[in-house]
């Protein structure tokens, strides 16, 4: 029963019932986030992988249905599919931490008390010099020396902690 299933899911052919399609679309959401995922998160610019991926699959599959490729009716079967999917993960991503993170993963610390996190950048694939761009960028101070932490976020964007000033430094100012 098994291999009948995912024989009619898998098989080759160029005629898809409406079902196989949804299936399709079912399966191919849960196997992009992964990969997703394991792109990292700069690959694909400053969204979640998970808001990536519904991106992808709902422009590929409507694409189908467009040119004609699929059945119009399946095609929008399959987009509904991963719609009510994403909805629903993106739920339970609310309620638990764990799924939350397999499927968008955790900030990082870059930088933290003067010390480069070089295995969490290595990871990440954050280069010293994007981590000086960012600082630039995001707090307007020229070096690493007036920022207390730096982190490289869910969605990819690197995110700056500047040093708090004290009330006596900044009397002298």
């Amino acid at each position: 029963m098994v291999e009948q299933l995912l024989g009619d899911l898998f098989h080759k052919d160029d005629s898809l019932t409406d079902g196989q399609m949804m299936g399709r679309a079912l399966i191919t959401f849960l196997l992009a986030i992964i990969l997703v995922r394991l792109a990292g998160r700069r690959a694909f610019g400053l969204r979640s992988p998970f808001d990536t991926v519904i991106s992808l699959l709902l422009g590929a599959t409507l694409r189908r249905g467009i040119v004609g490729a699929s059945s119009f009716t399946g095609t929008l079967g399959a987009c509904l599919a991963l719609v009510i999917l994403h909805r629903v993960l993106a739920y339970v991503c609310l309620h638990s931490d764990l799924l939350s993170r397999l499927v968008s993963g955790n900030d990082k610390v870059l930088y933290e008390n003067g010390q480069l996190h070089r295995s969490n950048m290595r990871r990440m694939l954050v280069s010293e010099q994007d981590l000086k761009e960012a600082v630039r960028r995001m707090s307007n101070e020229a070096t690493l020396s007036d920022i207390e932490r730096a982190f490289i976020e869910r969605n990819g964007e690197i995110s700056i902690v500047k040093k708090k000033i004290s009330k006596t430094k900044r009397a002298y100012v």
